[in-house]
């Protein structure tokens, strides 16, 4: 295979690019496996750093980040943050205290991109010369180490900056849709389709050229836009990373004083409230729910934020739990009242069934 291009990397970039090789659909933000030199405190307090990198990447939502001197006492007080840990063979994996974390994000006025990260799609045509082209897919029919490095090297990114993407599978479908001619092309509604087969918020299209690596012609379909960038290999994922870091970080320096109101319809029985609270306490911009009152088929919740309202809304909407509706009869004031805060309601959506 040709060899793969990059920019010069960090030490800990190169870290997690030789420890990581899984695919990040499944991936836990706080948890992150680094190489381990020996079992002696001192090289598992080096790796603990390592991990604490790519957890600040990850969170932030900057490659840049660990290199942030505001950040510089997460990096060297990451053993503080360490829920769990565990040395096999010559790798240390580690879990983080992720509330503690992003409370301490908080406090340093640093944007938190959490939870809210829609699922990718990855389509990358890769013309090899001497008449080897091909869609890197999830997995080879017959074994293909060059495929296997350019995977792995992909998903190793990914896994990086906590980006979850999936890679078709090429089977007689995308074979058919998704053929290197389509792909190298561009169009853009044999991607759009190969999105909702695989059920995801964004595609992202890649076109590597071996004769021409560092410029690797990305673009990222997302809802009803399309977003190009050239680049090397790795710029694919940074860039799709930057740009929903962009949309989805909390900016806590922005956060709502008091308590807002959010209303949700829909809720036919105790299981339906119940997922909707969940959602809701999973957002990373609300920082509590309780529950103000209960009408019919309606909830009415009061949330506090650690972000604005637009952060709640956007990742709500990218949740696909619930959708936006427009209300025009308020509850009855003379239904169930718990909170004593009476600020009016400024969100309403709908359970979809």
């Amino acid at each position: 295979m040709a060899r793969l291009h990059f920019r010069a990397l960090p030490a800990w970039l190169l870290l997690v690019l030789l420890a990581t090789t899984a695919g990040a659909a499944e991936l836990d933000l706080y948890e992150v496996t680094v190489p381990l030199e020996d079992e002696t405190r001192a090289a598992r307090s080096t790796a603990f750093t390592a991990a604490m990198d790519i957890v600040l990447t990850r969170i932030v939502g900057r490659l840049d980040a660990p290199r942030d001197p505001v950040l510089v006492e997460l990096r060297t007080g990451a053993s503080a943050y360490v829920q769990q840990y565990r040395a096999e063979r010559d790798e240390l994996w580690v879990a983080f205290d992720g509330g503690s974390l992003q409370q301490a994000l908080a406090e340093l006025n640093q944007p938190i991109w959490g939870g809210e990260r829609p699922q990718v799609l990855l389509v990358l045509a890769v013309d090899q010369g001497a008449g080897r082209r091909f869609v890197l897919s999830g997995e080879d029919e017959v074994a293909d180490p060059e495929s296997q490095e350019l995977r792995d090297v992909m998903l190793a990114l990914a896994d990086l900056r906590g980006l979850p993407i999936v890679l078709p599978l090429m089977d007689a479908q995308d074979r058919r849709s998704l053929s290197f001619t389509e792909v190298w092309g561009a169009f853009d509604e044999s991607l759009r389709q190969a999105g909702q087969r695989y059920d995801v918020g964004a595609v992202l299209l890649g076109r590597y050229d071996a004769e021409r690596p560092y410029r690797v012609r990305w673009t990222l379909f997302d809802t009803s836009d399309a977003y190009r960038w050239a680049g090397q290999l790795a710029d694919g994922v940074h860039g799709a990373s930057d740009r929903f870091a962009s949309r989805y970080s909390v900016a806590t320096e922005a956060a709502v004083e008091g308590e807002v109101g959010l209303a949700v319809s829909g809720l036919d029985s105790l299981s339906d409230y119940g997922r909707v609270l969940r959602h809701l306490e999973g957002v990373t911009a609300i920082d509590s729910v309780a529950v103000r009152r209960l009408q019919d088929d309606t909830a009415e919740f009061g949330i506090r934020l650690r972000g604005s309202l637009d952060n709640v809304d956007r990742a709500i909407r990218l949740g696909g739990l619930l959708r936006p509706e427009l209300r025009t009869r308020p509850l009855d004031p003379q239904a169930q009242d718990t909170a004593s805060d009476k600020r009016p309601v400024a969100l309403n959506y709908r359970l979809k069934q």
